[in-house]
């Protein structure tokens, strides 16, 4: 799971162009007939110029970690435009 982690942060900052994207992670205690790995990418839905070509790109290269790293586990992801207001550090 974290080298899974780490892929997905590199790829996800090289397909939208943002530095400091970052990834949370959990696997579950208890596992029964345990789902895909879930990986949901949330972002600021005016920073996406075209989210097929982005989803595409991210599947692309996710799909080319797995085969590199014989990473067999099926993998779900979910792009998700955000239109968020937020302050930080106040």
């Amino acid at each position: 799971m974290l080298e899974l982690s780490w892929a997905v942060q590199k790829i996800v900052s090289v397909a939208t162009g943002i530095e400091d994207v970052f990834v949370y992670a959990n696997s579950a205690q208890i596992k029964v007939q345990i789902a895909p790995i879930e990986i949901f990418v949330e972002m600021s839905a005016h920073k996406i110029k075209d989210q097929d070509e982005l989803f595409a790109n991210m599947k692309a290269k996710i799909s080319e970690w797995k085969q590199k790293n014989y990473f067999k586990q099926p993998v779900n992801l979910t792009l998700i435009p955000m239109q968020w207001k937020m302050e930080i550090g106040i």
